[in-house]
């Protein structure tokens, strides 16, 4: 019986627990937002003392937070304030998204342009060997040949 009360408070304390575990802070919004003071920073990263732009931003939305709305809700609230380059990062959707595709399409046509490149060099190697393989045979040859012309001539002017 021990057991089965301890599992049950077990249970009931995760269950008053996981609200919490769950809920949306302020950080995590703040993390998505950039200070408008010019400093670069991330909302919850702005270490500017008495920052005109970052405390009001957090205050406002601890409020929102508090206020119950989501975290989508909250950055389109200042999305609507600030346009998009309040945002710490761009928007998968539009325009937008061709930053987040082309560094992965530029990575991926140079990997391709650097195998062609590569296999075409290796290709004209490959050409080239053999090409002095076959000078080298035909250098033998006109040898051979020279050394039979000789020894024909010779032949042929003891024969007259």
């Amino acid at each position: 019986m021990s057991r089965r009360r301890s599992g049950l408070l077990l249970s009931l304390l995760m269950l008053s627990v996981a609200p919490t575990l769950f809920a949306l802070t302020v950080e995590e919004v703040s993390n998505e937002l950039v200070c408008r003071c010019s400093c670069g920073l991330v909302l919850e990263a702005c270490n500017h003392t008495g920052c005109g732009s970052a405390i009001p931003m957090r205050e406002l939305v601890k409020q929102k937070v508090e206020a119950g709305e989501s975290k989508e809700q909250i950055l389109e609230y200042f999305v609507a304030q600030y346009g998009e380059e309040v945002l710490a990062a761009p928007t998968k959707r539009g325009f937008n998204l061709t930053v987040w595709i082309a560094p992965f399409a530029v990575i991926v046509a140079g990997a391709v342009l650097i195998a062609l490149l590569v296999s075409l060099w290796v290709r004209r190697r490959a050409t080239a060997a053999v090409g002095s393989a076959v000078g080298d045979v035909s250098d033998r040859r006109t040898e051979v040949e020279q050394r039979y012309e000789r020894i024909f001539e010779e032949e042929l002017n003891d024969f007259e």
